[in-house]
């Protein structure tokens, strides 16, 4: 195969699909046709290639090394494709195509998030557009935006990374909680680092080096990769935790979590949106950011961003 024609990208379409699907039979409904005619599709792409995709029968289905770096370029060869068809539709003056926008765990309950208000004056907007909105960890949000997987997302700023720009959206206000039973439930002493070394913590793991240096020399005793996961193990009333104030709030009024007041534990996190530096937006995407950047409480931004936020993230105009 030395040029690309129209029988490849439609292979390298049933392919990925596949692989996303996890093996032949499992991608019947997503591409509607047999087993055995999606068998014939691989087959003829691997001819095509010059080398065997992934192994598939009675075993299962396991990509090969080649077949997993494979998808790994289709994918984005194939998202490209479809970004700049989106844009060629986009010429009749209606918004189409797809908005892949991602978000950090959590951010739901935040009273000055921007997400539901901006995407409910999108869709008041003429449009066709297929939104897909896809929760994950700040470190994926940032590999996918950069590797052009995801147009924009909502994450927690730690560091500038090269070839992605920042826009302050919120902050949030991490607090030390604890569960029911608990030897600190309820109590409104203020508590130092010290004091607070005897009992287990639960770190986040998805924060990396951030918190392992916050809480070193602590007791940790459990990791979590994500809030939900945090707040279940504090709510056990067996560790002490971060959450956001916002995400506990309910919880304390309920009566199932306590503040526990360390005023030198807490912290701030800065939340962005991040979109690629080097590649223009969808016009369905390009639409949808000032929407999201107008709904911004500036009010709400009374603390001063870190200073190598303040760096980035800035454009003329």
């Amino acid at each position: 195969m030395s040029r690309l024609a129209d029988i490849d990208i439609r292979l390298l379409r049933v392919f990925r699909a596949v692989v996303e699907a996890g093996g032949l039979a499992a991608a019947q409904s997503t591409l509607d046709t047999s087993t055995s005619t999606i068998s014939l599709h691989m087959s003829e792409l691997e001819k095509r290639l010059g080398f065997r995709l992934c192994q598939r029968g009675r075993a299962g289905f396991m990509l090969t090394d080649r077949g997993y770096m494979t998808y790994e370029q289709v994918k984005r060869m194939l998202n490209t494709l479809d970004d700049h068809f989106d844009s060629i539709l986009s010429l009749r003056k209606r918004l189409t195509g797809r908005i892949r926008l991602g978000v950090v765990d959590s951010l739901v309950t935040h009273p000055h998030s921007p997400l539901i208000e901006a995407l409910r004056k999108f869709n008041r907007l003429e449009n066709e557009v297929e939104l897909q909105l896809l929760v994950d960890e700040r470190s994926e949000l940032e590999r996918r935006v950069l590797a052009h997987d995801l147009h924009a997302a909502v994450s927690p700023f730690v560091r500038p990374v090269a070839g992605l720009d920042f826009r302050r959206l919120l902050i949030e206000r991490h607090k030390l909680y604890c569960g029911p039973d608990h030897p600190l439930f309820g109590s409104v002493a203020p508590m130092t680092r010290a004091a607070l070394a005897q009992f287990p913590f639960v770190l986040r793991s998805h924060l990396g080096r951030a918190d392992e240096e916050r809480f070193h020399g602590m007791n940790v005793r459990a990791t979590a990769n994500n809030m939900e996961a945090m707040l279940t193990l504090v709510l056990t009333g067996n560790y002490i935790g971060l959450l956001p104030d916002h995400l506990a709030a309910t919880w304390v009024k309920s009566g199932q979590l306590s503040h526990v007041h360390a005023p030198e534990m807490e912290h701030i996190s800065h939340h962005s949106l991040l979109v690629p530096r080097t590649l223009d937006l969808s016009t369905a995407a390009a639409t949808l950011v000032p929407l999201l950047l107008a709904e911004i409480n500036s009010a709400a931004l009374n603390e001063a961003p870190p200073p190598a936020m303040a760096t980035v993230g800035k454009k003329d105009g």
